[in-house]
């Protein structure tokens, strides 16, 4: 009977020995997040351009695809010659499509298509700097032979003092209005707690090309660049403390 003790403690040790480690302790809790604010804000600079981007080019048609091809080089060649002639060197010069479909007609007796010659189009991708040099080249390629003129958009070379600029009015922005949350609720802010940062360019308004104007007794085409804003958003944690 002396021995039973001994044995119910053996055996107890050996229990606990088989759990894991940690087991018999009570889990740590999670620690509790300060309470806090969340704030997104945007920061805009209105820039002016000063890079135009223009496509222009030829569309020719002919009986057979060779001969539309030929007529197209032809006065394609002509058109980049008078770019060069503007002053666009030939770094700003480059292809931008190039494009060859048959021309068909409907013949309603038969109900069927036929081909009735061919369509060559021939598009370059042109930049312009300054923005005022652009009315010029669009006459000079007119002039040479260009009867298409595709699109037109400016630039911003570099946005960079823009953007930095407009990084700061949002992040200002952000901690303003964190400030005008925490006072309203009673409280104030801590410190930043985490901020991310994201820039883009909204599309810029389409230029005004007054197109009457290619008449022969016009002295330019006028363009207006206008401005184009450089945004930049932010989006901020702020701990937030009740005031006491």
């Amino acid at each position: 009977m002396t021995s039973l003790p001994a044995l119910r403690a053996v055996t107890l040790s050996a229990a606990l020995t088989a759990l894991p480690f940690g087991t018999l302790f009570a889990q740590e809790l999670p620690v509790r997040q300060p309470p806090q604010i969340t704030i997104s804000a945007n920061g805009s600079v209105e820039v002016t351009p000063d890079r135009a981007r223009l496509s222009l080019g030829v569309e020719t048609e002919a009986k057979t695809a060779q001969e539309a091809s030929r007529l197209n080089a032809a006065a394609q060649t002509s058109i980049i010659a008078a770019l060069r002639a503007a002053g666009i060197p030939q770094a700003s010069i480059r292809t931008g499509g190039f494009n060859v479909a048959p021309k068909q007609e409907y013949i309603p007796e038969t109900r069927t298509w036929r081909v009735d010659g061919y369509r060559v189009s021939n598009i370059v991708t042109v930049v312009i700097e300054p923005v005022a040099k652009a009315g010029e080249v669009i006459d000079a390629a007119l002039a040479a032979g260009a009867n298409r003129v595709a699109g037109l958009s400016f630039e911003i070379k570099d946005p960079t003092s823009a953007r930095e600029q407009a990084m700061r009015q949002a992040v200002e922005r952000a901690r303003r209005e964190a400030e005008i949350v925490a006072t309203a609720a009673g409280g104030r802010i801590v410190g930043l707690i985490e901020i991310n940062v994201s820039s883009f360019e909204p599309s810029p308004p389409r230029p005004m090309m007054e197109m009457a104007r290619m008449s022969a007794d016009a002295e330019s085409t006028p363009i207006s660049e206008g401005t184009q804003p450089v945004v930049v958003n932010v989006t901020t944690r702020w701990e937030y403390a009740p005031s006491r």
